[in-house]
């Protein structure tokens, strides 16, 4: 996978990677993919105006890449396993 960094632009992202798999706002992603203990609910109505790019199988067969944009530009890059029937979300690489 070519590198992903924080400031880059959607269509920087899509140069490098193709369209997404999905798109979804925060608050689909913290629906679809948080435990309802780590939820924080006052956090949505703000955090409602960014988004996550979802490529499958991506760097691997596998697994995901999840890339947070805020205001435009990518706040964040994390990779987790691709969700199956429980909720398992995504993990900072680092």
């Amino acid at each position: 996978m070519t590198e992903v960094e924080p400031g880059m632009t959607r269509r920087q992202v899509r140069r490098l990677l193709g369209s997404p798999t999905q798109s979804i706002n925060d608050r689909q992603f913290l629906a679809r993919y948080s435990t309802r203990s780590s939820l924080d609910l006052r956090i949505w109505p703000r955090r409602n105006r960014s988004e996550a790019w979802v490529y499958a199988d991506t760097p691997h067969t596998g697994l995901a890449t999840f890339i947070h944009f805020r205001r435009g530009r990518v706040d964040r890059v994390s990779t987790s396993p691709l969700p199956g029937p429980g909720p398992e979300g995504p993990v900072d690489p680092g």
